[in-house]
């Protein structure tokens, strides 16, 4: 829960919102920190909900129970800072900041949605920052999947993963979750990210952990077409990085 001081801010918040246009805004960001998805447990030690169930995003897209998050293959979801955006969201690191590790076998779901334990790197600047601020309830968090390998539930039918289309995420490869402290004009965390599969396995590569070998026998057609364009995107990911920062910053307009 946000502290005494963040408490009193939200009644002038809530005078402010119901004078200008942007109230709405205003008040799910109020809601948001009143049920921060990220509690300290003890020194540089972390609770985090990574994915939380029937809560939808900007994108009118939401988990459920039922959301396949491949946590058989994903045990241990690499902890990063905010997507490999800089403080401030106005551009992107040369490398994502790898912010500590996530417990082996903490991986757990919950009535809310899936938990799991991370415990810090205190010696990196951000991971302190970001623990102090999770005493006060001020951390943003948000998941990333391999973006060939999510589907989205629209109809009654199973697609390739699509920002902008409402829907319910039936498939989410949780590779990767984002924290970072809210405010200071970095990104707000109003809807899921999906992040390209050469990006994905170079983060593992520096953080020296493997990539999982997952399962590719009796892929459709479709899906081995789909495969073949994301092996034409590994030869440049830097652009894919570019193309990253430039989404994260319409989502922020």
């Amino acid at each position: 829960m946000p502290d005494e001081k963040i408490l009193d801010q939200f009644e002038k918040l809530i005078t402010l919102a119901r004078s200008t246009d942007d109230g709405e805004v205003i008040i799910k960001d109020m809601e948001y920190l009143l049920q921060s998805p990220v509690k300290a447990l003890a020194d540089w030690e972390l609770d985090v909900l990574a994915i939380p169930f029937d809560k939808k995003d900007s994108d009118e897209q939401w988990f459920d129970a039922e959301t396949d998050i491949m946590h058989e293959a994903f045990t241990t979801p690499l902890i990063v800072h905010q997507h490999g955006i800089k403080n401030g969201g106005r551009a992107v690191d040369e490398k994502p900041v790898v912010l500590g590790r996530t417990v082996p076998g903490s991986l757990e779901k919950r009535a809310d949605g899936w938990h799991v334990r991370v415990i810090l790197n205190k010696t990196i600047k951000l991971a302190q920052e970001i623990f102090e601020a999770a005493k006060r309830g001020l951390v943003a968090v948000s998941s990333g999947a391999i973006s060939h390998l999510a589907r989205l539930e629209v109809g009654g039918k199973i697609i390739q993963y699509q920002k902008n289309i409402p829907g319910r995420i039936a498939v989410w490869s949780l590779a990767e979750i984002s924290l970072w402290k809210l405010g200071n004009g970095n990104v707000r965390p109003a809807s899921s990210f999906a992040i390209a599969l050469p990006v994905m396995k170079a983060i593992y590569r520096d953080a020296g952990i493997s990539f999982p070998d997952l399962d590719t026998h009796g892929v459709s057609e479709a899906d081995k077409a789909r495969r073949a364009k994301v092996e034409k995107v590994k030869k440049n990911a830097e652009k894919i990085l570019k193309g990253f920062e430039r989404s994260r910053r319409k989502d922020n307009v």
